[in-house]
């Protein structure tokens, strides 16, 4: 089976293809790779997110990034908290890591001191309710996604 970090691997090495045929730009969205034929959809699912295929499961931060900014700066991440308690972040170097959200709380800190660094408007955290998403997609249990 797949796993969520796996999927923002290859999400990474997409916006990096991508980066080199667009003079450096990252992509406005990450549906723009599905509809270049990069990805899929079901890339664009965690594998045990509440999301159906169709819905990215990712709140993708790099619209107005581009080659060459610090490595550190976040990408894309988990629309909600899952893997018991934690989140996949996709850092610009193309690493990923899973954080449990109190630290996840002060990388979104340090990615917009980042930003500011560099002349780039601050993000605020977007994230999603798992009640929210129930009603989305009904699960009996939602425990499936504490993988």
């Amino acid at each position: 089976m797949a796993h969520c970090d796996d999927s923002l691997k290859l999400i990474g090495k997409k916006i990096s293809e991508y980066t080199k045929a667009n003079k450096g730009v990252y992509p406005p969205t990450l549906e723009t790779l599905v509809e270049l034929k990069k990805i899929t959809v079901w890339e664009l699912v965690c594998p045990v997110s509440p999301f159906p295929v169709g819905q990215c499961s990712y709140i993708y931060r790099g619209n107005d990034l581009y080659t060459g900014v610090p490595p550190e700066l976040i990408v894309a991440y988990d629309k909600v908290t899952g893997h018991k308690g934690r989140r996949n972040v996709l850092y610009a170097s193309g690493k990923v890591s899973r954080q449990p959200e109190d630290v996840f709380d002060k990388l979104i800190e340090r990615d917009n001191e980042y930003r500011k660094m560099i002349g780039l408007p601050e993000k605020i955290k977007e994230e999603v309710r798992l009640e929210d998403v129930k009603h989305l997609h009904p699960m009996d249990d939602l425990a499936a996604m504490e993988d």
